[in-house]
């Protein structure tokens, strides 16, 4: 009977625990574990190279090409051949018709930040909230939202590590692990996306990223 008690205390106790961390910590925390503000503040370009794989046996080469403030640049191998799946050169946005075999221009494209929300959340305009824990691929998590205007994303941090293991938003959701440093940041080297619909599921496995590389400004031209 005291074993039982005991154990009633503990589990009162860890689930106190739990709520003692406030966003702000548990987000500096991961910031910290994953190499440090300053480190994030000073991250301006990365190239990825790895393969999309596409149901169980469809596999292809891709390469990532990103630039502060927003530029972008997504590369798939399709048959031996390199092609332009999407892209933003801070004019003009481009995406791949696979219906025409065409890279066509996106005029409805909305540019996205270089950082990530989670740097200066609040200065940039994010509501914050701790809805509490949940249980995410048999890891224990600090679940949290970061809400601004009628978009929410949620954000599911490793509570041991601080790790960031899982976002979701209203059109899809992102599953990371393999974690890895470049350049003494950390990064997931592996990331399962799953839409809302369920119409385009796909696993992104990264074979190599690198911090802070040159960029040639002709990798942006459309």
């Amino acid at each position: 009977m005291k074993r039982f008690f005991l154990g009633l205390i503990m589990v009162f106790t860890c689930s106190i625990a739990a709520y003692t961390q406030t966003v702000e910590q548990i987000i500096a925390k991961h910031l910290e574990t994953t190499g440090g503000i300053a480190k994030w503040k000073g991250f301006n370009s990365t190239v990825i190279k790895g393969d999309m794989i596409l149901g169980l046996n469809e596999i292809y080469p891709v390469e990532v090409y990103q630039q502060r403030p927003n530029l972008n640049k997504t590369i798939m191998t399709i048959q031996g051949k390199k092609v332009i799946l999407n892209g933003y050169n801070g004019k003009k946005a481009v995406q791949f018709n696979f219906q025409t075999n065409k890279l066509e221009d996106n005029s409805g494209y909305i540019p996205e930040t270089f950082d990530s929300d989670l740097l200066d959340y609040s200065g940039k305009g994010f509501q914050s909230v701790l809805t509490g824990t949940e249980k995410i691929e048999n890891t224990d998590c600090y679940k949290i939202k970061l809400i601004k205007n009628t978009n929410t994303t949620t954000y599911y941090f490793d509570m041991k590590s601080y790790q960031l293991i899982k976002e979701e938003n209203s059109t899809e959701s992102k599953i990371y692990s393999d974690f890895r440093k470049s350049s003494g940041l950390t990064f997931p080297f592996r990331i399962e996306v799953k839409s809302a619909d369920g119409e385009s599921d796909f696993v992104l496995v990264f074979k190599t990223i690198e911090v802070n590389r040159a960029i040639p400004a002709k990798e942006f031209d459309f």
